[in-house]
């Protein structure tokens, strides 16, 4: 199947310098405003190869330029071009991908306004285009015109009014080369029957056309005379009376049949979506055909519950293996499968105007080959909705931290971690954090990490975010061999382990209460946010909220109390978790 990889999109609307790669099956996600949906219409206006009004110019004074990658191009793919076509676009397709450019200078809808152009990968960086002829027909042959959808207004205009490139006019062709097949004869009969009695010359016409004849003309002649006139009602074919179709509604417990602009807008998105479902199902074999059908969607989630939301990503990615090129905009975790995730784009709008990260795939290429299991931790069921839509992330260690620090940034800051567009996230040892943040800052997203003090003294060093003879932790680690007769934990060389009812880390919390400590815990709390990481002053979380166990227990007392008390009440610090989430949304 052959599809467009590749867009780059300069003074398009928001997209003053954009580049987006595409996938048969596309998500973009992103804030309101951030688009989303200005690269949905780019790709409707490459493959139209319209001219565009004002609107569509960022700036006036300048040309709007969009130059797509299409690749797969085959001989299945150009056996609907003529051999004109096929001759033209050849000499330069390499390796079955073809650069195709749509170039308009000035504002304007005329038929000159825009100029297509064709070009060789290679020779991209050339800037030489060719437009032989019959390109932009050549062009809405490898692509047919697109399905848009728009996020709420156009769903009666998808369902209820036919036409060659919606939802309804796809399936009513379809069911219509159905019936052709197996009773034309039937119908064209019952056509020759009415034909009988409406056309001019039918058999059995009416009398009540005749008389309406005869009245017309017994009144012409005073104006010309030896004229006549007769009306003629000519019979509708098949593709007529198909046209003329539509979608009527009927709700169990009442006979009255609704029209579909009639009903209310979840119950219209979700017709409308069970049709894209439908028409899924019944082109198993539109591949075969060669052809590659655009469907362009805003928000396909809009007004459906979760269930339904999922039926309906189902039924997209199946579209998405049958000839159709899929490509949306989308507020929902719901619409993207954890194999998506890698292809996912994520879309931003900043000075520059639209803006696309880097996706997953490309930042994991770009990292340790090793990076896979934090990739798949980082965007689990959990972590999969905070990540693709935030702006900035908090990596975190484990359940405690999942559990209380919501509550607790509220009660500290009063407002939420979605006001501040933050994510929290959970990494599930402290060990994966320096890698989720690698793969995540690749992404383009602002990332940050909250670990215990532990790790400075085990998986920092290992990973080179502290030198293996730094000072500081020397200084620590000779305080903890000072203390350990007095509390009697047990230690590997120099290194607390877990032993003797000692956890490692109950070890380095009791080396942080003392006194001479705190210098060098400093220095290595300065040193672990040079790298994102905010390291606790006393260990852990847990000394400073006044936790005595890590338990749901302490954790759900924790919250409650928040619900009901001061803050002040319920934390040993607030200033050190007042600068820690200060630290986290700066």
């Amino acid at each position: 199947m052959h599809k467009i990889k590749e867009l780059h999109i300069q003074n398009y609307k928001s997209c003053q310098e954009t580049k987006i790669t595409l996938e048969n099956y596309t998500p973009l996600v992103g804030y309101n405003n951030a688009g989303k949906s200005n690269i949905l219409k780019c790709v409707d206006t490459l493959v139209r190869g319209k001219g565009q009004n004002e609107s569509s110019f960022f700036d006036n004074t300048k040309p709007i330029e969009i130059i797509a990658l299409l690749e797969g191009l085959d001989n299945t793919s150009l056996q609907h071009l003529s051999q004109q076509q096929i001759t033209s676009l050849e000499p330069h397709i390499e390796e079955g991908s073809l650069y195709v450019r749509f170039f308009q200078e000035k504002p304007g809808t005329g038929k000159n306004s825009v100029v297509m152009g064709i070009q060789k990968p290679s020779e991209l960086q050339l800037g030489v285009w060719t437009n032989p002829n019959g390109l932009p027909q050549a062009i809405t042959t490898l692509f047919p015109e697109p399905t848009f959808i728009n996020s709420m207004e156009d769903s009666a205009e998808d369902v209820s009014k036919f036409k060659a490139s919606n939802t309804i006019g796809k399936l009513i062709a379809h069911l219509q080369k159905e019936i052709i097949d197996s009773k034309a004869t039937e119908i064209n009969k019952a056509l020759e029957v009415v034909g009988k009695k409406l056309n001019l010359n039918g058999s059995q016409r009416l009398n009540e056309l005749s008389s309406f004849d005869s009245s017309i003309n017994d009144k012409i002649g005073d104006f010309f005379p030896g004229l006549s006139l007769n009306i003629d009602i000519p019979t509708p074919s098949i593709a007529d009376l198909f046209k003329q179709g539509t979608i009527k509604v009927s709700e169990v417990g009442t006979a009255r049949q609704s029209d579909f602009i009639d009903m209310g807008h979840g119950s219209q998105r979700a017709i409308q979506m069970t049709l894209i479902r439908h028409l899924a199902e019944i082109t198993k074999d539109v591949a075969k055909q060669g052809k590659t059908n655009i469907l362009l969607i805003d928000e396909p989630e809009l007004f459906l519950h979760p269930q339904a939301i999922e039926l309906l990503r189902s039924s997209l990615k199946i579209l998405s293996n049958r000839g159709y090129q899929i490509i949306f905009s989308t507020h929902s975790p719901y619409m993207i499968e954890q194999s998506d995730i890698p292809i996912t784009n994520i879309i931003r709008k900043n000075n520059n105007g639209t803006m696309v990260t880097t996706r997953l795939k490309e930042a994991l290429e770009q990292t340790l080959l090793d990076n896979n299991s934090q990739a798949r931790l980082l965007f689990d069921t959990y972590n999969l909705g905070q990540i693709l839509f935030s702006d900035k992330i908090l990596i975190a260690e484990g359940a405690t931290e999942k559990t209380v620090l919501p509550a607790l940034f509220n009660s500290v800051t009063g407002k939420t971690l979605g006001e501040h567009k933050l994510a929290l996230v959970i990494a599930s040892g402290a060990n994966n954090i320096p890698n989720m943040i690698d793969i995540l800052e690749k992404m383009g997203i602002a990332t940050k990490a909250l670990a215990d003090l532990d790790f400075a003294f085990t998986g920092a060093i290992k990973q080179n975010l502290i030198e293996k003879q730094n000072t500081s932790t020397e200084e620590c680690l000779n305080i903890i061999g000072k203390i350990q007769s007095t509390h009697g934990f047990e230690l590997k060389g120099r290194h607390p382990c877990n032993k003797k009812g000692f956890r490692a880390s109950d070890v380095y919390e009791l080396m942080a209460a003392e006194s001479d400590a705190k210098v060098h815990l400093d220095k290595i709390r300065e040193d672990m946010k040079n790298h994102s990481i905010w390291v606790w002053s006393k260990g852990a979380i847990e000394p400073h909220l006044c936790f005595e166990t890590k338990n749901n227990g302490e954790w759900l007392r924790f919250r409650q109390r928040l619900a009901t008390e001061s803050v002040e009440n319920c934390v040993d610090d607030l200033d050190e978790i007042r600068d820690f989430f200060n630290w986290c949304i700066s």
